[in-house]
């Protein structure tokens, strides 16, 4: 046997012709990268369409959004318009009110309907002895809490 060092061949070295061969065109692998390129279209006009769908969704949903926001902002200036009308309507009223009790005005409509003012020894004053006491029978609940009450006893 002839003792090779492909270390020293400087035939490897060389340039040389490419060997290429020319293979066929395997039918399966075209058919199969037709489908793919078909499923790839089809994946690609879904998702195309699928993103319209969301924008012209997201678009209705800010419009729809800025309509009611609107009508709102519509809705709070005339609640505060009429309770500025309210609000004045009241004050006219108190106004009217403090006119109508005044002192003045008592003890006219007492004299134009036949009535004297009290005198000091017509006032009589009532003294009592001790504090005002309000004592509340069943503890101080209603009837919903002595039901709960109750059924909370049967329980323990």
């Amino acid at each position: 046997m002839a003792n090779i060092n492909e270390a020293y061949d400087l035939d490897l070295f060389r340039a040389r012709e490419p060997k290429l061969v020319a293979l066929e065109k395997d039918k399966k692998a075209a058919a199969d990268t037709r489908k793919r390129t078909r499923r790839h279209a089809r994946f690609n006009v879904a998702v195309y369409l699928t993103v319209a769908i969301v924008a012209v969704a997201f678009i209705g949903y800010l419009i729809t959004a800025n309509v009611r926001l609107t009508e709102l902002n519509k809705e709070i200036a005339d609640c505060q318009t009429e309770l500025n009308t309210l609000h004045s309507e009241r004050v006219r009223l108190e106004a009217e009110l403090a006119g109508k009790t005044s002192p003045e005005q008592i003890n006219k409509y007492a004299q134009e309907n036949g009535m004297t003012p009290a005198h000091s020894n017509q006032i009589y004053y009532i003294a009592t002895n001790g504090e005002d006491v309000v004592s509340v029978p069943g503890g101080g609940q209603n009837w919903f809490g002595r039901l709960w009450e109750a059924i909370t006893n049967i329980f323990k």
